[in-house]
């Protein structure tokens, strides 16, 4: 079952991204970017009362502006769940969210064979170029409204710290 974090989730939500990367950092920066109020969408996945899966979605700018598009990050499941639709029944569940809500668009920097399910396509076909170099085909993006701005895109500051 997925369904939107509710308060008291943070410390479950912790310890899934922290199984699903092996590492504490992108658990971090789920804290930092909760912390500092710039999550807008922010999705769990429940088995049996446990919270197995978390995804984030922040909004992102293009050319330094604010355009109504998220970036959605980071994506995790718990270890023995992965490989089981978890991750695409969140974000299948997030972008109708998403679009609901009346957000412009997603960006993702992921593996482009999983993302394209779901209708992502590289950004540089939208026009949109990542900030971080090297990124190609693998930062990938969603319009859910027109017009589509193009540039370069930046996620909130909290990313830079992550390794």
């Amino acid at each position: 079952m997925c369904r939107t974090e509710r308060p008291g989730d943070g410390d479950d939500i912790d310890e899934v991204v922290c199984a699903a990367f092996g590492r504490d950092d992108e658990a971090d920066l789920v804290w930092a970017l909760r912390e500092q109020g710039a999550i807008s969408l922010s999705q769990v996945a429940e088995y049996e009362g446990a919270i197995i899966g978390h995804l984030a979605m922040s909004p992102v700018q293009v050319n330094g502006e604010d355009t109504g598009w998220l970036g959605l990050a980071p994506v995790s499941v718990w270890p023995d769940c992965q490989q089981q639709g978890v991750a695409s029944a969140m974000i299948r569940e997030a972008l109708d969210s998403a679009n609901e809500l009346d957000w412009a668009g997603v960006v993702v920097l992921g593996e482009p064979a999983f993302y394209r399910r779901f209708g992502f396509r590289p950004a540089s076909e939208l026009g949109l170029e990542c900030a971080y170099p090297g990124a190609g085909d693998a930062f990938m993006a969603l319009a859910l409204k027109q017009p589509v701005p193009t540039g370069l895109v930046s996620y909130h500051p909290a990313f830079d710290d992550l390794a």
